[in-house]
């Protein structure tokens, strides 16, 4: 709840900040479902690095 009202405060000025997430390796998936609310991450940071999209 709370990141999704910064998310939508920053949309509303105009910002898009990078986002990333953290995964374990595994997690790390090559397409995962979305709906309409869900925002597109930047990056997965796992123990073995970092996945840029």
């Amino acid at each position: 709840g709370s990141y999704d009202r910064v998310l939508a405060r920053l949309a509303a000025a105009g910002a898009r900040p990078y986002l990333a997430t953290l995964l374990y390796d595994a997690e790390l998936l090559a397409e995962v479902p979305a709906e309409p609310h869900d925002l597109p991450v930047d990056a997965a940071v796992t123990p073995s690095g970092v996945v840029r999209f």
